[in-house]
């Protein structure tokens, strides 16, 4: 992974909105103390495009990042996951309570001159396995968010909807987004999601949504959950929605990751969430 702290700024790219009808659930700090926990005010998104057949590489090459990290006892924690559907990537995901908490994270490095210089050598091998990388940086949106926080930690899974807005019609999506919010809590919709607008790194405006999941039977119910939802906007409220989106958004992209602690640095929060999954420990060898 290109750890945040050594990224440029105009590198960040937009955060990817999940689609409205399953729109995703609020995400937990990732540092925080364990149980249920607000989405995090700033969210950076690092994407990489890993090579075909070097998954497994690339994993390891990723657990060495975290075993670096927690040498050198580096504060920026940060959670991976790997594609399920999609291009072959890896995504990892770093919430911040500010801008001012970001610099700091960044600044971290250059008082850890040996930490820095472990960093750049695993970089290269980093290198080796992908193909591409792109970061980009969002802010919550509370307003357009949905539904009670989650653990993080207990969650395997995240749902994500990246949503591209025409130019001018920024306004008139997050109407839509409203409208759509009121028939999720008249519905009593089973999920959290939360919305972010991206900053910098790409296309603007951009919006993400994540839905964290902790199976992917979660996705099962979400028939009789729609239905419910549609139910709730009414004739009207479908045509409307349905002529707000159909007027503002220029495309939206939809995928689904599985977590992986290989690709992992997770703060002492998330671990204790579920330490069997995030810090498993090694298995003993048999006796001779």
């Amino acid at each position: 992974m290109k750890h945040s702290l050594f990224s440029p700024f105009p590198a960040f790219r937009l955060v990817f909105l999940l689609a409205l009808a399953l729109l995703a659930p609020s995400i937990t700090v990732l540092r925080a103390q364990s149980g249920p926990q607000p989405p995090p005010p700033l969210m950076m998104f690092y994407r990489e495009e890993v090579k075909p057949g070097r998954g497994a590489a690339h994993a390891a090459t990723e657990a060495a990042w975290g075993r670096i990290l927690a040498k050198g006892q580096s504060t920026e924690h940060y959670l991976g996951m790997s594609s399920l559907t999609g291009p072959s990537e890896a995504w990892f995901i770093m919430g911040y309570g500010s801008y001012a908490d970001w610099e700091a994270k960044q600044n971290e490095a250059d008082k850890n001159p040996a930490l820095k210089k472990e960093i750049d050598a695993i970089s290269l091998k980093d290198g080796e396995h992908l193909a591409g990388t792109r970061s980009f940086l969002g802010t919550l949106r509370k307003d357009l968010s949905y539904g009670p926080p989650v653990e993080i930690g207990k969650m395997r899974y995240m749902r994500v909807r990246t949503f591209r807005i025409k130019q001018g019609m920024g306004a008139a999506f997050e109407d839509g987004v409203k409208m759509a919010l009121a028939a999720y809590e008249k519905s009593h919709f089973p999920a959290s999601f939360a919305f972010y607008e991206v900053e910098a790194g790409t296309w603007s405006p951009t919006f993400v949504v994540l839905r964290p999941m902790k199976s992917l039977a979660d996705m099962d119910a979400m028939d009789t959950a729609n239905k419910s939802f549609m139910d709730a906007l009414g004739e009207d409220g479908r045509k409307a929605m349905q002529k707000a989106f159909v007027e503002t958004v220029n495309g939206v992209e939809n995928q689904l990751f599985a977590f992986s602690p290989k690709l992992s640095y997770p703060g002492p929060g998330v671990i204790a969430s579920d330490p069997a999954f995030w810090a498993p420990k090694p298995a003993k060898e048999p006796a001779k």
